[in-house]
């Protein structure tokens, strides 16, 4: 088997051909769908068996692989693994940071022999199933540092092989973020204990959403539908790093986005742009816009679900909840009135609705007080597992429902969001240090 590079140009009758016999003949996908316009931009790849070409592949700019085919009778024999050698060959030569495709089911195996690791779960295209899966390359923190390093401030470390985190430094406060999922994992103000609280059991590993910190909820808040991942599909992904910078008052800024494609589109059906802006200094402040890049209006619920540390559940309140209505999941959802300040005894999960204001966490065990400040938002969450919740979180050490509390600046329930076309909407949270 020999693979050759080449171009849409010069050998669009061969990788036509293929396709066309794999793709549209065998397993029936859509012309309409099959020719997406994206082929004159991409590097295409062609396996063949003595002279005759018997399968190919392409490779966007953006590091997604795609129409990878073989034909059947050449199956079996080595011209699939040629041709992703090859992609991966080229990806590297090209300083690629990282790398994605949409794999049938059957196939997820022969990808994950490469490297791949399955992000999300399982959605149709074109009526077959797929899954999407992601590999990072080794050069990605290296690549990152070179182009969005602050030196001293800001730099691109793995947490786990192919899990790149953002190190930030400030005089006020250090923090981490994740790029997998944008996960803002540390906030840690100069002299203080840390504010973000994370598990000793969390696993850092690709596809998977850190125990702790602040995960990303979007487009969705909670459950999903049938099929559906809760809290939507962000958590889990890798986002691209579109910009990072020092910031007035010492502070460091960075931004990270996220598109619709394929895999986004088959689980919900819109064109968005999303960005989670990350201002890092005396005060943490997230902002996540959701860009609406589509024609026709869509409805969002979403949330920054933030995991706070504190000294002991017992002995923490929540004020500027007083006298707001409440939805009590843990009482099948019904509804009550808050009075007084947000203590705890038990299990809490609690939607608060109709309410802007500022919940400051009261933290006696480390003698603090934590404000959360927020806009874009009219509901609040608060949560915590407690005793017999926390058993059936294999990423929670056992007794750590003491030292963690949940208050989340959300959308969600009835506070859903309709963005226009080519409009946007931000939420924002602001956590401070009284």
């Amino acid at each position: 088997m020999r693979v050759s590079v080449v171009s849409w140009a010069s050998h669009a009758a061969a990788l036509s051909g293929i396709r066309r016999r794999v793709f549209i003949d065998e397993q029936h996908v859509p012309e309409a769908l099959e020719w997406d316009g994206l082929d004159a931009h991409a590097t295409h790849f062609l396996v063949y068996a003595d002279a005759l070409p018997v399968g190919c592949a392409r490779l966007l700019a953006d590091g997604h692989i795609g129409r990878m085919a073989v034909l059947a009778d050449y199956r079996g024999q080595g011209a699939g693994r040629a041709l992703l050698a090859a992609v991966l060959k080229h990806a590297r030569e090209q300083a690629l940071n990282w790398l994605y495709l949409n794999a049938q089911t059957h196939a997820a195996g022969f990808y994950a022999r490469s490297g791949f690791q399955a992000v999300g779960a399982v959605f149709p295209d074109a009526g077959i199933p797929h899954l999407r899966m992601e590999l990072v390359m080794e050069q990605h923190s290296n690549a990152l540092n070179t182009q969005f390093g602050l030196p001293g401030k800001l730099q691109f470390v793995d947490a786990a092989p192919g899990v790149p985190v953002v190190e930030i430094t400030t005089p006020h406060a250090t923090a981490r973020i994740a790029v997998q999922g944008a996960q803002v994992l540390e906030w840690q103000p100069t002299g203080q204990q840390p504010v973000l609280w994370v598990s000793r059991a969390a696993t850092y590993q690709t596809g998977k959403g850190v125990r702790g910190g602040v995960p990303v909820c979007w487009p969705w808040f909670g459950a999903g539908a049938e099929g559906k991942p809760a809290h939507g599909f962000v958590r889990t992904r890798m986002w691209e790093v579109r910009e990072t910078c020092q910031g007035a008052a010492d502070t460091v800024f960075i931004r990270l986005g996220m598109k619709d494609d394929e895999s986004t589109r088959a689980l919900w059906d819109h064109a968005f742009n999303l960005e989670l802006v990350v201002t890092v200094g005396a005060a943490l402040k997230m902002e996540l816009v959701t860009h609406n890049t589509g024609t026709v209006p869509f409805e969002i619920t979403q949330g920054l679900h933030t995991y706070f540390r504190v000294g002991a559940i017992g002995d923490t309140q929540v004020s500027g909840l007083d006298n707001t209505a409440y939805l009590d999941k843990v009482l099948d959802f019904a509804t009550a009135t808050q009075h007084g300040a947000v203590t705890f005894t038990g299990e809490t999960d609690r939607v608060y609705v109709n309410t802007t204001t500022d919940c400051v966490i009261e933290d006696g065990g480390f003698k603090r007080k934590i404000r959360v400040a927020k806009s874009g938002s009219t509901s609040t969450v608060v949560w915590n597992p407690w005793i017999e919740k926390e058993k059936g979180f294999a990423d929670m050490a056992q007794g750590e429902y003491q030292e963690m509390l949940c208050v989340e600046t959300v959308n969600a329930g009835n506070d859903r969001i309709t963005v226009l076309p080519g409009a946007k909407h931000s939420l924002v949270a602001f956590i401070a240090l009284d």
